[in-house]
């Protein structure tokens, strides 16, 4: 008690009380708090304090915004000033609380004992056990027997490892991330002479063409580009951007383009080189094109006429001829490709091909710009992992230090890497999570979170995101570059001279005086900081760099992809990343696990993909449990017949089948990694995750699959509602559907204000980070798979996804579903205890402490979209400290629903009434409108003519879901815009 400041003596009496007081140098967290006596300095009580920083749930980089309310985060939105994302999160980003709070993070460091028992220590003792160890080593200078894998990481804390490594004699180091995409970076070096993953300008393109690259879901930068696909797609100034997706499975991405190419697995490659022949031929190219390199291309790509690749690929020749003319034709085309799901042993080459389509069409440097390169460029192969594995297995590797990842689950189990670990005789794991990996670690040093550290983040040149701690830690975890710096003092003072500062923070602090002099030098650094600290980083964008076409392009052999277990009855295996546990890191978090998948709405598992025609032929119904073998091993799951995949292929989605990770992610579904070979594409060194052929064996046995869907199909209800092109563009206006004139109701009067909403599904693309939000923000409980399956799911937003028949192929349909807010609502008058009824503002409300739970306003509402609380939540500490102190949690026995987050409205309004005004449009913004990536959701006020959201509601594409039951919903939806398939 000596050395505390009177100061700080206070704060700690006013937060904790004495009990706290006398435990005063403690870190342990506080379990209960009472009301402040004397408030810290920078704390209101009642009053939300905002930190800007960065996500780190995959590669991508966004900038988030972090909203506390006393020293706890409660919430997580992006920021608007990120060049990234544009103050737009994905569902990953929503849930990232959840790797905050997670009941199962390793809470203090953790030494295996004899008995092979975890059992916790000291830091300080961790620490010098590692500091020893490594000296040892280097004393007998086999320092170049130790390796560190660790996940992408730019900026300071990259600085601080690699000088680290250096001081250290550590030459073995892996950037390891399992979708490193090395085939776009050979495809890039090979084509262009340059290793590098450019920017893609999708925002800037008039048509755009994917081969697999499922950029709305997890490629690249999935918010970013989901931006971009919004811009390039809105319907404005009598024109629309057209989007078309080649790849044998409907994914998500594909289910938003305007026409899917179910094409036949691994010829994607062929399909490019036959558009290339086509603009070549009947000389579309653009007139930048070299006489002398389009000779030379024309020669190249000389026998993939389109009748010759209609019959490799199952595409008819006429319309690969439509597709090239379309492309060609276009002021700005853009193709893109490289996913994960389509990545064969071809991969560079058809990254190549795609790479040639882009250049002979006069795209480089318009829609792909070299410059500000993606950091994923900088990972390292899983060529260099099998390498390293094979080091590990003799014996040559005598330390691995391990930070935030993964590869027990993530590499093959054919790599070998679970025996090879065995033989390395110091394991360290700096994980937050006890995940396989880690699970099998000799010592354990948990790191804190992102939302716990200082750092920074450079997901492209010349982004440059600051991240810092929004909270003191939940648990005894410490920061990486703290624990590599505190290791480094103990090292002798030949290693400990390198490193002068004190903490990881003031390393970060000098690093960014650095970046000061190259890109503020006007500013002196104390102001420099506070401006990058509030903005959340700092950015100058990089300069596009021409590039020129290498002579090494026209050496590639371009050749179908090769499949492993080519026997008879064998069907080509996609693996594809899913939106919600991305390679498996996200399937820990529950919201992730409870809501439903966009495209099969299935929760808490993963399927096996078969087309309905394939099922039959084999005698398979949906949750029949199947086994998958391929030449690398088997894996059991239940089968979903499903019209989106190819009928002669499989599809497994990656991120479950986790055996360690928590009891949110353990021991659900099969991880399909395991079938996979650990033989790595010839050109670029990446794993060839389309590579296997499966044997499918029926078990005998069956299980459920747990779905939120209802029907596949609209029933002619028509909620779902499109408009073709033509007639959107038409010279005529489009009348929107009458709905009943007469009402049985008195009319509602809203003087200042009637919220209501505007959904365009033009836009939405049915990512779920709308509903993610909706959850984090007013206190939704979990029940489980089992609850779910009894339809007790708690989510006030939903996405439903219908499939209707297309020219071609079904058309997936997206429309987010929540309380309409009625202004005739026909769970006002059945409410016997008037809990439910219509405010001033037009909001349905609901009053909880009146609720008596008879049920009859949800038998009532022909939206399905209230919710009854059969249980009393269960928040598993310190999932308790994500709950909204702005939010009612309610009890068992109480209906609950959406009311456009009426907490934000009333904020909205007293900040207005403060400055004695009405709300401005925009200042009230509900969780699910903030969120989402398209801003497809707009929110306002309906008695303001000159609102957005009342503009919208009178676009000619407006209609009203089940309009013609004169509920009069003050949620109006703008039609989807369809535009005429190119290939049929």
């Amino acid at each position: 008690m000596s050395d505390i400041k009177r100061r700080d003596f206070l704060k700690i009496i006013g937060v904790t009380g004495t009990g706290a007081a006398m435990t005063g140098c403690s870190q342990a967290p506080v379990e209960k708090l009472i009301p402040y006596l004397v408030p810290p300095e920078n704390i209101i009580p009642g009053v939300a304090s905002w930190y800007a920083t960065v996500c780190r749930e995959c590669p991508a980089g966004c900038g988030m915004l972090v909203r506390t309310r006393e020293g706890r985060a409660v919430k997580v939105e992006g920021n608007p000033k990120h060049p990234v994302n544009r103050g737009r999160l994905c569902i990953r980003g929503q849930a990232s609380l959840q790797g905050l709070y997670n009941p199962d993070r390793i809470r203090q460091p953790l030494l295996r004992n004899p008995s092979g028992e975890f059992q916790p220590i000291s830091w300080q003792e961790g620490e010098k056990l590692l500091a020893e160890q490594l000296g040892n080593l280097r004393r007998q200078a086999r320092a170049d027997r130790i390796a560190v894998l660790t996940p992408p990481v730019t900026g300071s804390l990259e600085g601080l490892i690699q000088e680290w490594t250096a001081a250290l004699g550590i030459k073995q180091r892996l950037i390891y991330e399992p979708f490193a995409y090395e085939p776009l970076r050979a495809a890039n070096r090979i084509t262009f002479g340059r290793d590098a993953i450019p920017h893609y300008k999708i925002e800037d393109a008039d048509v755009l063409i994917s081969f697999g690259a499922d950029f709305l879901e997890t490629w690249l930068s999935n918010v970013g580009y989901a931006h971009g696909f919004k811009e390039m797609h809105a319907l404005r100034d009598g024109k629309m951007g057209r989007f078309i997706h080649v790849e044998p499975r409907l994914s998500l991405t594909a289910a938003n383009a305007d026409q899917w190419v179910p094409i036949q697995p691994g010829t994607e490659v062929f399909l490019a080189l036959g558009m290339i022949h086509v603009i070549l031929q009947e000389r579309l190219a653009s007139a930048s094109l070299p006489r002398a390199q389009a000779r030379r291309l024309q020669t190249m790509v000389r026998s993939y006429d389109p009748a010759t690749v209609a019959t490799r690929t199952g595409i008819r020749a006429e319309d690969i001829r439509r597709l090239a003319q379309l492309f060609a034709q276009a002021e700005r085309g853009l193709a893109i490709g490289g996913g994960v799901a389509t990545s064969g042993r071809n991969a560079t080459a058809t990254a190549v091909a795609v790479n040639l389509l882009n250049y002979v069409a006069g795209n480089i440097g318009r829609t792909v710009i070299f410059g500000p390169d993606s950091s994923l460029g900088r990972a390292s192969s899983f060529d260099d992992a099998l390498k390293l594995t094979d080091s590990m297995a003799r014996g040559e590797i005598k330390a691995l230090l391990l930070f935030d990842v993964n590869p027990l689950f993530a590499l093959p189990r054919s790599s070998g890497f679970t025996e090879a670990l065995e033989k390395v005789p110091f394991v360290v794991s700096f994980s937050s999570f006890l995940d396989e990996t880690t699970a099998r670690a000799d010592l354990v040093l948990p790191s804190h979170t992102p939302l716990e550290s200082w750092g920074d983040y450079e997901p492209r040149s010349g982004v440059h995101g600051l991240q810092q701690p929004v909270m003191q830690p939940v648990f005894d975890t410490k920061a990486v570059g703290d624990t590599l710096l505190s290791v480094a003092k103990q090292m002798g003072t030949e290693v400990a001279d390198k490193f002068s500062w004190n903490d990881f923070h003031a390393y970060l602090l000098s690093r960014w005086e650095q970046l000061r002099k190259r890109i503020a030098p006007g500013k002196d650094f104390p102001t420099f900081w506070e401006e990058t600290l509030r903005e959340g980083g700092a950015w100058k964008p990089a300069p596009s760099e021409p590039v020129r076409l290498s002579s090494k392009v026209f050496s590639v052999a371009f050749e179908e992809a090769s499949f492993d277990g080519a026997t008879e009855g064998a069907l080509p295996l996609m693996v594809y990343p899913s939106l919600h546990h991305f390679d498996g890191r996200g399937a820990n978090r529950p919201w992730l696990q409870e809501i439903p998948d966009p495209m099969t709405k299935v929760v808490w598992d993963n399927w096996v993909e078969i087309h309905p025609e394939t099922a039959k032929r084999l005698g398979i119904e949906r949750g029949d449990v199947i086994k998958l073998t391929s030449p690398y091993g088997s894996i059991e799951l239940p089968a979903l017949p499903y019209q989106g995949i190819h009928p002669e292929a499989v599809a497994v989605q990656i991120g479950q089948g986790h055996t360690e990770y928590g009891r949110y992610a353990q021991g659900r579904g099969a991880n399909p990694i395991e079938l996979l070979p650990a033989k790595p594409e010839a050109a670029s060194g990446g794993l060839p995750w389309l590579s296997v052929k499966v044997q499918i064996a029926k078990t005998g046995r069956r299980t459920e699959l747990v779905s939120t869907a209802g029907s596949d199909r609209q029933l002619g209800r028509n909620i779902a509602q499109v408009i073709p092109l033509a007639e959107a563009l038409g010279p005529t206006q489009l009348q929107p559907e009458q709905e009943p004139a007469l009402d049985m109701y008195p009319k509602h009067e809203h003087k200042d204000y009637r919220w209501g909403m505007a959904i365009d599904l033009n836009s939405c693309i049915g990512c779920n980070a709308c509903v993610a939000a909706c959850y984090a923000e007013n206190n939704l409980p979990l029940v489980g798979k089992e609850q779910v399956a009894m339809r007790r799911e708690m989510a006030w937003i939903r996405i439903e996804r219908y499939f209707e028949e297309g020219p071609t192929h079904p058309q997936a349909l997206f429309v987010p579903m929540l309380c309409q807010q009625c202004d005739n609502a026909p769970c006002e008058p059945v409410c016997p205890v008037y809990a439910t009824y219509h405010n001033p503002e037009g909001l349905n409300v609901q009053v909880y402490n009146r609720c008596v739970g008879t049920r009859y306003c949800s038998n009532n509402c022909p939206y399905t979209v209230r919710r009854f609380n059969f249980y009393e939540a269960q928040w598993p500490k310190p999932l308790d400290l994500q709950l909204n102190p702005d939010v009612t949690a309610r009890s068992k026995g109480v209906m609950e629903k959406c009311t456009f987050c009426i907490q934000r409205i009333q904020g909205a309004k007293d900040h207005a009434k403060d400055e004695d005004r009405k709300v401005q449009d925009g200042e009230a913004t509900p969780a699910c409108v903030q969120t989402c990536p398209t801003e497809a959701i707009v929110f306002g006020n309906l008695e303001d003519p000159n609102s957005r959201v009342a503009h919208m509601a009178q676009q000619p594409r407006r209609y009203h879901v089940l309009g013609e039951l004169n509920t009069k919903p003050a949620i109006t939806y703008l039609k989807k815009v369809l535009q005429k398939p190119v290939a049929g």
